[in-house]
């Protein structure tokens, strides 16, 4: 992260120009950032040590805004199902309003996962809210007993994968029609059985 305070101005002009540096983070050169983003290369030097260093935040900038998001459509739903399929959309709205952004994370999460900053930022905006879901889920018996950890993954390699190829493949993401479709995959192989089904069990 930049050991010097980005001001909000920067920080927008940086996130919404991340589309015209948006490929792998060997590619991006600060030239283009500041071509893409219209900020003087002297400024970004000035508050950045390199490219590294501005990546990072702008990344970091989007998974904390991401974290904001999803906390707050969290809170909209009481049921399991309904709070997953909140941040789900979440996600998936996130991405599809933060193209460049989404798309240098995305294409880079082996990478970005190594950085501390951003490793935190994905757990927390991705996997955290997740996971709670799924233990709260079980606990209530809305839930199949499952591995909450590899279930947590499962979603968020759904999110990822889905919303990359929308991103790459059509510019965009149907942010309605995806999350309404994923949610029902997802929910059909973790939900517990009604009660019917679990009476005609042997």
């Amino acid at each position: 992260m930049s050991t010097r305070p980005v001001p909000e101005r920067l920080a927008t002009q940086l996130a919404s120009g991340a589309s015209g540096f948006a490929v792998t983070f060997d590619d991006v050169r600060m030239e283009d950032v500041a071509v893409a983003s219209g900020i003087p290369r002297a400024t970004l030097y000035y508050y950045f040590a390199g490219k590294e260093e501005l990546l990072a935040f702008v990344l970091r900038t989007m998974l904390d805004d991401l974290e904001a998001s999803v906390a707050i459509a969290q809170g909209r739903a009481r049921d399991a199902r309904g709070r997953l399929a909140a941040v789900v959309r979440a996600q998936l709205a996130h991405l599809a309003a933060n193209p460049g952004a989404s798309r240098l994370l995305l294409l880079n999460l082996g990478r970005a996962g190594r950085i501390g900053a951003i490793a935190a930022g994905i757990d927390a905006a991705f996997h955290a809210p997740v996971r709670q879901i799924l233990i709260q889920g079980i606990e209530a018996g809305d839930l199949v007993a499952l591995d909450v950890e590899v279930a947590t993954t499962a979603v968020y390699g759904s999110v990822v994968a889905v919303g990359l190829q929308a991103l790459l493949s059509r510019g965009g993401i149907d942010v309605d029609a995806t999350a309404e479709r994923l949610i029902a995959l997802l929910w059909s192989g973790i939900a517990a059985p009604g009660p019917e089904a679990r009476r005609a069990r042997p």
